[in-house]
């Protein structure tokens, strides 16, 4: 476990991606980078993922103070689309959620989730299509007790135009999703910001995120 773990930040500058130790130089981990989200295992080790600029997932660590990085696929056959990009690690599995949108409707989202182990990168893809964004928020995610991950978002009926709410689960054991239904929502465990917060253990990323990512 790393418990030497010294307070920093992480911002790109024209494109080039870079991590800054407080009272320390930055270091520059990449270029052509278009975007990026961190979290820290429960090793008290950072994790960034990045896209880069031609649709590419990469994953930057550190290995005894030096910063490495691992191509890990193509993904994205195009970045300008992107508008926001997330990571959760839970029990050692990344989880990252994209949002695309669409590029002939301001309300319309398409979202990837990505899920993978870093000790092989064998990634499990998920698209969630047509997802639309209201008033508050083009999604909401919340991580149970068991650390499966609830996913609520709208869609829109293009010819009646009536709003419908959807909630589909991420089984943390199986790695699939699963359409929830009332039953499984009323025996559901309590979900609050808690079991969220507990995941991402520095809000400066969320500041960061909401500064340059915010629709």
């Amino acid at each position: 476990m790393n418990t030497n773990i010294k307070p920093f930040y992480i911002y790109t500058d024209r494109n080039s991606l870079y991590i800054k130790n407080i009272n320390e130089s930055a270091e520059r981990l990449a270029s052509n980078i278009y975007a990026y989200s961190a979290n820290i295992d429960k090793d008290n080790n950072i994790h960034i993922l990045a896209i880069d600029s031609i649709g590419r997932v990469i994953h930057f660590f550190n290995n005894e103070g030096i910063w490495k990085k691992k191509i890990i696929r193509k993904c994205f056959n195009s970045v300008r689309n992107i508008k926001d990009m997330r990571l959760y690690i839970l029990n050692d599995y990344f989880n990252v959620f994209v949002v695309e949108k669409y590029p002939l409707d301001d309300n319309l989202y398409k979202i990837s989730h990505l899920n993978f182990n870093i000790s092989n990168y064998n990634m499990f893809r998920h698209t969630i299509d047509k997802v639309f964004k209201d008033s508050s928020s083009i999604y909401k995610l919340n991580i149970d007790e068991l650390s499966n991950i609830i996913f609520q978002y709208k869609t829109i009926d293009i010819l009646s135009r009536n709003i419908c709410d959807n909630v589909i689960i991420f089984n943390n054991i199986s790695r699939k999703w699963i359409t929830s239904t009332p039953l499984l929502r009323s025996n559901q465990i309590s979900l609050n910001e808690k079991n969220i917060s507990s995941n991402i253990k520095s809000d400066i990323f969320e500041y960061c995120y909401s500064i340059k990512y915010k629709l």
